[in-house]
């Protein structure tokens, strides 16, 4: 999971990078400058992926046990109703 992660946040940040020096004109005085800019939005890039992430996974696995304890009542009532006819 940690790969995919970093993964998609070196495409993000990268992105965000790219398009940040399209929309501002930055003069850099360096590489260190350019290397430090785009570690910059590689990280919070990454961070911004990490949390949605997180919500996104809690909000699923929240959906998922909802479904299935749904299921659960709805398999006990129907064998209730079967038992009573």
């Amino acid at each position: 999971m940690e790969t995919i992660t970093v993964f998609f946040a070196i495409i993000i940040g990268t992105g965000v990078f790219f398009l940040l020096n399209q929309v501002m004109d930055i003069t850099y005085l360096g590489c260190g400058a350019i290397g430090s800019f785009w570690l910059g939005c590689v990280l919070f890039s990454g961070l911004g992926v990490m949390l949605l992430g997180q919500f996104l996974f809690g909000f699923l696995f929240g959906l998922l046990k909802l479904i299935i304890i749904i299921a659960i009542i709805g398999f006990v009532v129907s064998k209730v109703n079967s038992n009573q006819e």
